[in-house]
Parts: structure tokens; sequence; C-alpha cells
């Protein structure tokens, strides 16, 4: 059992390569199942009882187990299975039933590794990237990501995750029905120094093709004289589980409202830039500021459902993107994670 917000975690298994025949793989019993935190509402460890036991073949077997067991946890951890490094697990989710999509409306610098299949964020390794969901400011999502440990970082690296029903639990009732009743709103800012270059956020789209994905996406742009672009959006605050109807937290309100910079950074880019110019800056869905001390509660809100393990090489984390979310803590060391998004969903017009 790995235990909550800790790095501690039972001992690895010992591996050695080879597969068995589809036949052998085929049954549950293969395999053992536990609590991830310590808990029966959120995470599962999923192991081999045995070694070489190929994880494709288990899984084209056992979906329907996998399923519904993401449903009741939110996270799945495949350890000790035949995972070695970025081709079997390139070749393990092309093989998947989950459909991979493509990375559009993106907001943080990533490598490609294969296609639909990226590095995790390259931010410096110092940094802490705050726990949220993938893509919320997007009409369209991915409801599956799976995270690929090819590496493991010296000191730290995990990649933290969090319940998102019971993130919307610890936040105040008020707070809470303002964000239900006026959503809120991006602005971002596209360009080549402090923002990101719309022409990666875009993946690749000249400017006639944004324009048609703005239009079809529900986002007003405008051009700006340099080159760059300006986009707003509203969007609801939460969403409702399509397969488990389940309300949850689903935004990045917290992630980029200014308060969550550090203060010699915001101050920095006030100065370069102004308020106007920020790369992000998130308000209520009418357009009004979002006071500091409701992004900080909104942060701490996270920060009491986080929930921590420690990578090992060959580990596959399987997340459903609107029951869970999401961090990396700063590292030391090769730390290499691999990301892949799958199963689009579109929302409900807010």
């Amino acid at each position: 059992m790995l235990n909550r917000n800790t790095g501690s975690s039972k001992p690895s298994i010992k591996r050695r390569r080879g597969a068995r025949s589809a036949s052998s793989v085929s049954s549950a019993d293969l395999v053992e199942s536990s609590e991830l935190f310590g808990n029966d509402y959120f995470g599962l460890l999923i192991q081999p009882k045995a070694e070489g036991i190929s994880l494709k073949e288990w899984t084209r077997h056992n979906q329907e187990y996998i399923d519904k067991e993401l449903l009741n946890k939110g996270v799945i951890l495949f350890r000790g299975f035949d995972l070695y490094g970025d081709a079997e697990f390139i070749d393990y989710v092309k093989d998947s039933s989950y459909s991979l999509i493509e990375y559009v409306e993106r907001s943080s610098p990533r490598k490609t590794i294969a296609s639909n299949v990226f590095t995790s964020t390259l931010y410096p390794d110092d940094e802490t990237i705050a726990l949220h969901n993938e893509n919320t400011a997007s009409i369209t999502f991915a409801l599956k990501v799976w995270f690929f440990c090819e590496a493991e970082a010296i000191t730290d690296g995990e990649t933290p995750v969090g319940c998102s029903k019971r993130i919307m639990n610890q936040i105040d009732p008020d707070v809470l029905d303002k964000f239900r009743k006026l959503g809120w709103s991006l602005n971002r800012n596209y360009g080549k120094y402090l923002a990101y270059d719309w022409k990666d956020a875009f993946a690749g789209r000249n400017e006639k093709e944004v324009e048609a994905y703005c239009q079809k996406n529900q986002i007003d742009f405008k051009w700006k004289k340099d080159g760059g672009l300006f986009t707003t959006q509203k969007r609801s605050s939460t969403v409702f589980h399509p397969e488990t109807n389940e309300e949850c937290w689903f935004n990045h309100i917290a992630f980029w409202h200014q308060a969550n910079l550090p203060k010699h950074v915001l101050e920095g880019m006030l100065n370069e830039v102004g308020e106007e110019g920020l790369p992000f800056d998130t308000y209520y869905g009418d357009g009004t500021r979002i006071p500091d001390d409701i992004a900080n509660h909104l942060r701490d809100a996270y920060l009491a459902e986080k929930e921590m393990f420690t990578w090992q090489k060959g580990d596959l984390m399987l997340i459903d993107n609107v029951l869970s979310v999401h961090g990396r803590q700063a590292f030391t060391g090769p730390r290499k994670v691999r990301v892949a998004m799958a199963d689009a969903w579109d929302r409900p017009q807010f």
C-alpha cells in the first residue's frame, strides 16, 4: 500500500522480460488489486502475481474490469508489468480500446514522442505544477489520461493526484454557488515572449484555421498588432460526469489566477505587459475580478485532497480526467514521464 502524502511504497517487484500467451493472461486472478492511498474511495493499485505478464494482453481480456474500477476509484496505477520504456508504452496506448486524441489549446511546452504521445510539461525541475484537470477551458477534452514513468527522478518528482468530488466538497457553499451560477472566464495572450506561441498552442494551425477553431469552440479572439493572439472563453466551473452523472469541480480558476503566481513574478509581468497582457488570467463568468482570498480558498481545497506515490520505472497511471486532478512535484535527476490523452468528450454549452 502506498501511504497518503508520503513517498513511501511497498518494495518494488523484480521483473524480467518475457510475455505469456493471450490465454494465460485472460483472468483477473493473475493480478492483485489494493488501495493505492489507504482509503476505499480513491486510487487503485494493480500488480501482477507472477513475472512476465503482458499488460496489453491482460487489458484486452479485462477492459470491463478496468473501466469499472476507474469510475469507482478515479485513478489506477499499474505496477510491475512488462512496460520497460517508451516503445512498450506507445504500443500499449495504440492498442487500447480508448481512442487517442489531439492535444489542442496547449498551455505548456511538451515534446512529441509519437503521434498523440507527449512528454509531460517541460517546466524547470525546481518548479511545482499545481493540481488541475486537463484542458478544462476547452469544449472538447479527454476523459482519460495516461502517465508513464520512463525514468525516475533522483528525488521527489511525484505526480500528485486528488479527487475532484472531494475537492468540490471542500469549497465554501456560498463560493461554490456563485461559481455554479456565473461560471468562469479565461483570458489568454499568445505570443513569442512571456506567453505561449499560438502556433504551438493550436498544434500548427494557420491563422484561418485558428479562427475557424475558435468560432467552433465558443472562443472570442482578437489578433494583436505584434502578431500575437488574445482570446477569452467562458465555461462552467463544474461538469457532470458523462457516465456516473456526478458533479465534479472542473476548471483552472485557481491555477491561472494571479494569486497563484509568486509575488515577484507577478510584479515583473505586470510591469512588463500590464494586467491585460498576462499570459493567463481568470475571472468570474460575468467578467468581474475573482478576489485573491477566493482563489487562495480554492487552492487550499485542492491541497486538502492531495495524494502522492513515488514513481518507479515502468509504472503506468490511468486517470479519469473528470473525477481526478493531477500535478507535479519539483525534482532532481532525469525524471521522464510520458502522457497520452484519450476518449474525447464535448461538454454541454454553458
